[in-house]
């Protein structure tokens, strides 16, 4: 092949490598002006007002304004760290139901929240001896590790007192992503689905809350 041919076949390569380039290039930016220009998502938020107690309606782009607080938009679960406290935005939601309540007439109050390990060990043990067996035991009261009041995710209102205003919560607290979850518990809500979604089906007790190995190793 002559120095021309060469010199021919070399420089159409270049060419032919720059057109393919290019065509990467623009597919690439296509898609990336494709994904940035993509809808933003708003949802509706729920703002309470922790010192007028007024429940205002916002969404997740205007956010709240101080000193109100959100209730959030999506069921609420424990983080890895061992808290000291109830969750806040679980309290918030509470503190919301709470004043509602109180316009319809009726009081309702946390008895017992957030719980140390140690509390909650005490509880469970005395239960034993009352129900006779761990596995009996636990439809009432969690061993300490699996309970969520020491997580900050479970509360217990008016208990043992007025189970009317209970009711009224039972029936209203979905809207502030408030539910009871046992059948054998009046008293006990947590805050397992977002404001506004509909509570699921209770378990007739905690120890149906167990995964089935659990359940198996509970005595």
């Amino acid at each position: 092949m002559d120095k021309q041919t060469s010199d021919f076949y070399f420089y159409a390569s270049g060419y032919f490598l720059l057109a393919c380039a290019v065509i990467v290039l623009s597919t690439t930016n296509t898609g990336v002006g494709q994904i940035t220009s993509a809808p933003k998502v708003v949802k509706p938020l729920l703002c309470f007002n922790v010192e007028s107690d007024e429940l205002r309606t916002s969404d997740t782009e205007q956010g709240c304004m101080a000193p109100e607080e959100s209730l959030g938009i999506s069921p609420i679960i424990h983080s890895e760290v061992r808290p000291t406290q109830l969750d806040r935005t679980f309290e918030v939601r509470f503190l919301a139901a709470q004043a509602a309540a109180k316009l319809a007439g009726f009081n309702i109050r946390i008895t017992s929240g957030f719980r140390s390990q140690q509390l909650q060990e005490r509880l469970f043990n005395d239960a034993v001896k009352k129900y006779g067996s761990e596995k009996e035991a636990s439809k009432w009261v969690l061993p300490k590790d699996i309970s969520h009041h020491p997580w900050g995710i479970a509360i217990d209102v008016n208990y043992p007192g007025d189970r009317k205003a209970v009711k009224w919560l039972e029936e209203n607290g979905s809207s502030f992503g408030l539910c009871r979850v046992y059948l054998n518990e009046w008293w006990h809500f947590e805050p397992v689905i977002a404001p506004g979604e509909p509570c699921p089906p209770m378990m007739a007790n905690a120890l149906e809350s167990l995964p089935t190995v659990e359940t198996a190793e509970v005595k």
